[in-house]
């Protein structure tokens, strides 16, 4: 139903908390399906300084030709980390519904310049 939250929320965090995530425009240049697995996507972005892979579990939502070319939002600074033996340097930023047993990648306005910051 619109307007119930689906979950409970976390516990609150102090500003100086959020201000050490580093949220980012990033651009999808490839993307491709993780033979080692039913549920990631590999892609890779460019950040506005370089090129860098994310690994996220959303392949039974999205074709990977549907996400090449969009501009998607990366938390950039999270240490990264080995999933299907592949490093992932960062993490997209989507609404997961499993209510409707959906996700939906949190895209970012053709206009914004890759590698900005996300406030």
């Amino acid at each position: 139903m619109e307007g119930e939250i689906p979950e409970e929320r976390k516990p609150e965090i102090e500003l100086e908390d959020f201000q050490k995530l580093d949220f980012r425009v990033c651009q999808v240049i490839a993307c491709e399906e993780v033979v080692k697995s039913r549920s990631f996507l590999k892609l890779t972005v460019d950040d506005g300084q370089g090129q860098r892979t994310i690994m996220s579990t959303i392949r039974a939502y999205y074709k990977p030709e549907d996400l090449i070319g969009k501009k998607i939002i990366v938390l950039v600074n999270l240490k990264p980390h080995k999933f299907c033996n592949i490093l992932s340097e960062g993490m997209l930023i989507a609404v997961d519904m499993p209510e409707q047993d959906d996700c939906k990648v949190l895209f970012a306005d053709d206009s914004c310049p890759m590698g900005h910051a996300v406030s």
